[in-house]
């Protein structure tokens, strides 16, 4: 393929080209050096002959990597147009290709580049971007060893989290089944290519085998069919099986859920110090970190200690997707070989041979158990107190929120005080010494920035406050925030960038505030939601920040489109059901679901797949006897919590989305009103507080964790 250098080098004036580094049908890719920066760079040139449709394809790009701003993304420096020619330049990654690494590639350093990978992938669907051809050529690294996601090239823009395939592109070894059909992708659909990823780096299948591609002898039963023989440990080979389910809605639900699952079971499976062993070099959120470097608490008595080897099983696939295909496909029969023996002897029977594996395979009896045994006890377990209530407030305690790398607690009261918790170990929290600086007639809603580092609190007096905790034992004084209106604030939260946050207050306004400095707080819109009739429900952003949900009057709940800050709209059509005020509102991670609580003391869960045409997912959900005021649902959205004016916490398996069951019986500790409730990052904990002025912290039953799942 030919390009004309001189031409290049006239629109570059400021680089001196090197070699070509590589080409494909777009056009070439050229080594180049900024003269005044002093920097390599990667220049990727499209050639007049890939133009028609390329051509605008080639732009969006351009515009997709320069919006990405994440350490395990290539990033883009500038963009060209002159003539017919189109050039962008990038970082110069000279570490080479996945694929050309991946037989000297440990199974520890395959688990170091998925973190990598989902990483990339969790910064990409926050920005309503999905990928569509995750694959081995398409991870590069840097000359220190760094892997980063490349080629946007086919990646799609889409609202909500998932959209239609506009054609069939890809690369048929890794495209999930709905994109090799052209059906609705979404986040579930990268997480499958990158699922086949790893499946190929841990078990060492060559994507080059014919034997193995989609399109050969065995293309009618899919990916779900391959075999190796390389055992992987059972909890990392679990994680994989699962993000290749069949079905996009048995996979994980997000890229991040996948990487705390993925951390957590490479951390059990390798041992602390893994990543360091990796030799891959990681840039991961502080939650992922902690998740991949602190073994997960024994969870049955049959776990081997953290010191012995963990179980490993051959990574293989079974029909339906996983290592086993649980939960309702064992209760409802669908599995004849599954199902328990009827009758008293077959009940004894079953324990005989759950006691033998557990004696043969101490490491994963939990799952055989679960499968086998059947459902009734795990679903009977309920969430436990972790020690006594919480004690510091003085009157109602009105919030309660996890930092992002869940250690620490912060708490607000209509005392007018914030306080921090060390909840590291959540059975003997503490308090952080006295409440933070400052102090209002009474504080609503808290909300920790993205990094951990900013604390937001909205308050009675109208006004928002700021501290910085980078030092949680030493917090900076607060930044005082005076919204144009007078009235109380009802709710804070900050965008996922940390750089805006999202005010309401009690005359239904919702201001958005530009925070990138912090000391320096700036109006970027302000618009009303329309409602009168509920003064004190609290707006939430959906976890990507593209959807704000908030009373739309007459017990309704409406949308709004916040992909331009300085310019929110409202979707048409809100949601209506509840016979009162709704309160609680909750998105779930999986960006599918919303779920809200009401006067009317009911639950009821929404698809907001498309938040222009919202549908309600069954009907109300009752159990509670009073008003239900905060929602909150758990990392992997399959556990939905609420608190009410009952006294009581509740908590709800929301797996079939269509038909939630509770979990257990009601949590009862408080002796007023529950105010808030909130998740840890890693869902094992639940925090609530109440106008008893307390705060509980329960464990969460591995269960109601999707554990069982």
């Amino acid at each position: 393929m030919i390009v004309d250098r001189k031409r290049v080098g006239t629109a570059l004036p400021g680089y001196e080209l090197g070699d070509q580094l590589g080409a494909g049908g777009f056009g070439i890719v050229l080594a180049g050096w900024h003269r005044r920066l002093q920097r390599d760079v990667a220049i990727k040139v499209l050639t007049a002959g890939g133009y028609d449709r390329a051509a605008a394809d080639f732009a969006a790009e351009a515009r997709i990597l320069a919006r990405l701003d994440h350490a395990h993304i290539v990033r883009v420096y500038d963009y060209v147009e002159t003539g017919d020619l189109r050039l962008i330049v990038m970082e110069m990654l000279g570490g080479g290709t996945l694929t050309s690494r991946r037989p000297g590639l440990s199974q520890p350093g395959a688990c170091a580049v998925g973190l990598a990978v989902a990483g990339a992938l969790s910064c990409a669907h926050a920005e309503g971007v999905l990928h569509r051809d995750i694959k081995p050529d398409n991870v590069l690294f840097d000359l220190a060893g760094m892997p980063k996601v490349a080629d946007f090239g086919i990646a799609k823009l889409v609202r909500g989290g998932a959209g239609n395939a506009s054609a069939v592109i890809g690369t048929p070894l890794f495209m999930a089944p709905e994109q090799r059909a052209g059906g609705r992708l979404g986040a579930a659909t990268d997480l499958y290519a990158l699922g086949m990823v790893l499946y190929l780096l841990l078990g060492g299948v060559t994507p080059g085998d014919p034997n193995q591609s989609v399109g050969g002898a065995r293309g009618k039963r899919g990916a779900r069919d391959l075999r190796t023989p390389v055992r992987v440990p059972a909890s990392v080979a679990e994680v994989v099986t699962q993000a290749l389910a069949e079905n996009p809605a048995d996979r994980p639900q997000s890229a991040r859920v996948f990487a705390l699952e993925l951390a957590r079971a490479a951390v059990s499976a390798y041992g602390p110090g893994w990543i360091a062993r990796s030799g891959v070099p990681l840039r991961l959120d502080d939650d992922v970190r902690v998740a991949a470097e602190r073994p997960p608490a024994a969870v049955h008595a049959a776990r081997p200690p953290a010191s012995t080897p963990p179980a490993a099983t051959p990574l293989a696939f079974t029909p339906g997707g996983g290592l086993y295909r649980r939960r309702h496909r064992a209760r409802q029969g669908r599995h004849p070989a599954l199902r328990p023996p009827a009758g008293r002897r077959g009940r004894r029977r079953l324990v005989a041979v759950a006691a033998a594996l557990l004696l043969a395979v101490a490491g994963s009896v939990v799952t055989v158990v679960t499968v086998v045994a059947g459902h009734e006890d795990v679903d009977r377990a309920a969430a436990e107190p972790l020690g006594p209530p919480l004690t510091g407030h003085t009157d109602w305690v009105t919030s309660v929120v996890f930092s992002p790398d869940g250690r620490f607690l912060a708490s607000a009261g209509k005392d007018g005080t914030v306080r921090l918790w060390d909840v590291a170990d959540p059975a003997h929290a503490r308090a952080l010494g006295p409440p933070l600086p400052g102090r209002t007639s009474g504080v609503v809603s808290l909300a920790f920035s993205p990094n951990g580092r900013l604390l937001a609190g909205g308050n009675w007096d109208a006004t928002i406050r700021l501290w910085d905790i980078s030092d949680p034992a030493h917090p900076h004084p607060p930044t005082m925030v005076s919204p144009a209106d007078a009235s109380p604030v009802s709710s804070v939260t900050f965008f996922r960038n940390g750089r805006a946050l999202v005010e309401s207050d009690t005359d239904g306004v919702v201001q958005v505030w530009n925070v990138a400095d912090p000391a320096r707080p700036r109006l970027v819109s302000r618009f009303p939601t329309g409602h009168t009739d509920n003064s004190w429900a609290r707006p939430v952003l959906a976890p990507n920040g593209t959807v704000l949900a908030g009373p739309a009057g007459d017990n309704a709940v409406g949308l709004w489109d916040m992909s331009d800050l300085a310019h929110p709209r409202m979707f048409r059509r809100p949601l209506s059901g509840h016979r009162g005020s709704v309160y609680g509102m909750a998105f779930a991670t999986d960006l599918r679901t919303l779920a809200t609580g009401s006067k009317d003391t009911t639950l009821r869960l929404w698809d907001i797949t498309d938040p222009a045409a919202p549908a309600p997912l069954g009907g109300a959900l009752p159990g509670h006897t009073s008003t239900v005021w905060s929602v909150a649902f758990s990392p992997d959205g399959r556990t939905l919590a609420s608190g009410s004016f009952d006294q009581t916490v509740r908590l709800w398996d929301v797996t079939d989305r269509s038909r939630p069951r509770p979990l257990g019986p009601p949590l009862s500790g408080h002796s007023d009103f529950v105010q808030s409730v909130a998740f840890s990052l890693d869902g094992r904990v639940l925090a609530s507080g109440g106008r008893d002025h307390t705060i509980r912290l329960w464990t969460v039953p591995a269960r109601s964790r999707g554990a069982g799942r």
